[in-house]
């Protein structure tokens, strides 16, 4: 039975069909799942699509801070991890010119043997997604300590697959055009080599350094408003944690290849 209100329809006396439990009004209140897209196979599609990449990414896109986190505060949005790994294939697909070119034998790591050069790539991989980690981490318990509203673990992680599944496309986008189409410098150029002195005063860095601000300011905001605190205080903070977590994740990994690589070697499984 449906009563019809001025809001919208509620749903009385219905199962939950994630988790089999009675419910009533638009969201269940076991799981928190979204009751009023109806029964039947319309209802059904116009939920997938709705929870879909394409749709979430759309949604984010017309709003990107206010939508990003709506979504984390929003029960009944469970897609977040799913939203992340489709993001991060979207940029691999992307960059893999990039990535192709930057393992080329011919390079910097041509006088390492090709069981070193396996192990070096392994490590810098590794070193990027344990960067992130610690990142999520600090930030969590850093804007907790800080933040008069309280968040869950689980909302922060919403907060931070939703971020990263939005901006990993259009980072990559960028990068393909600068790079790939207009042989020019791209955001991924520095992380391989610092900036030379020429080109600093190129427009090319100066647009790179437009477009990583833009970033900064996103993840800044969407801080600021998951938070409910002031911008300055989430800029100040993010800031902090962004520098900790990198210095930090630096020499714990630094550490940790130095040590795998010495017994690696040792025990005969890399060559130099």
């Amino acid at each position: 039975m449906t009563f019809a209100t001025g809001t919208g329809t509620a749903n009385a006396g219905i199962v939950c069909p994630e988790c089999s439990t009675p419910a009533t009004g638009n969201f269940c209140s076991s799981c928190g799942a979204d009751l009023r897209s109806g029964p039947g196979l319309l209802g059904s599609m116009t939920s997938t699509a709705r929870m879909s990449f394409p749709g979430t990414y759309l949604r984010v896109l017309r709003s990107p801070v206010k939508a990003t986190v709506a979504l984390a505060e929003d029960p009944s949005y469970r897609q977040h991890v799913s939203f992340l790994l489709t993001g991060l294939a979207i940029f691999c697909v992307i960059m893999v010119p990039f990535i192709v070119q930057s393992a080329d034998p011919t390079g910097a790591m041509a006088h390492y043997s090709e069981s070193m050069q396996t192990l070096m790539k392994v490590l810098s991989q590794t070193g990027i997604y344990f960067g992130a980690i610690m990142t999520f981490a600090l930030g969590y318990f850093t804007f907790r300590v800080f933040a008069k509203t309280p968040r869950t673990l689980n909302q922060y992680l919403k907060l931070y697959c939703l971020a990263y599944g939005f901006m990993m496309p259009p980072y990559a986008l960028y990068d393909y055009m600068a790079r790939g189409v207009f042989k020019s410098t791209g955001l991924s150029s520095f992380a391989q080599t610092a900036p030379t002195p020429e080109q600093m005063m190129s427009a090319p860095f100066f647009v790179s350094l437009a477009v990583s601000l833009l970033m900064w300011a996103y993840f800044i905001a969407i801080h600021r408003r998951f938070w409910n605190m002031a911008l300055w205080k989430a800029g100040v903070l993010y800031t902090l944690v962004a520098l900790v977590a990198n210095q930090a994740g630096y020499y714990v990994m630094y550490q940790f290849g130095y040590w795998a690589t010495y017994f690696l070697i040792q025990a005969g499984v890399v060559t130099v």
